[in-house]
């Protein structure tokens, strides 16, 4: 058997099992990043957009933390009762935006959620929807 067949069935393989993880390779991106955006992060607990929930979970706020593709960290912090909050002026491009509530000291009182790779365009706002479940907020 000849070798590069054997290494094309090897990428081909490769290639397949990546798919079937839900790993998608991309070999360049659609659409070009200029100008400035926002990201809006809209906050529910265990599913409902209700204040009476911050005081519920003993929860006093919510911190929202982008990390834009070169490792720039911009962190921004809003009141529970707000249930969310937006941060302007960010240079186009992908961020990873992690989200975690607070108590009343400024401890961390949840789980961090995570959304990778959120798309901001130059001049539009581009929501992120924060759901905590009752089991990810600490007794």
């Amino acid at each position: 058997m000849k070798l590069s067949n054997v290494l094309s069935g090897l990428a081909a393989s490769m290639l397949a099992s990546a798919s079937l993880t839900g790993c998608i390779i991309v070999d360049n991106d659609d659409h070009s990043h200029s100008g400035y955006g926002s990201i809006t992060v809209a906050l529910t607990i265990d599913g409902r957009a209700d204040r009476f929930q911050c005081l519920d979970y003993d929860v006093d706020g919510l911190v929202v933390s982008v990390v834009d593709e070169v490792g720039f960290v911009t962190e921004a912090s809003a009141d529970c009762d707000d249930l969310g909050l937006t941060l302007f002026d960010l240079p186009a491009g992908y961020y990873d935006v992690d989200t975690w509530l607070v108590d009343f000291d400024g401890f961390p009182r949840s789980d961090i959620v995570r959304h990778e790779l959120v798309d901001v365009y130059g001049g539009t706002d581009t929501l992120v929807r924060v759901d905590f479940p009752w089991a990810w907020i600490d007794p």
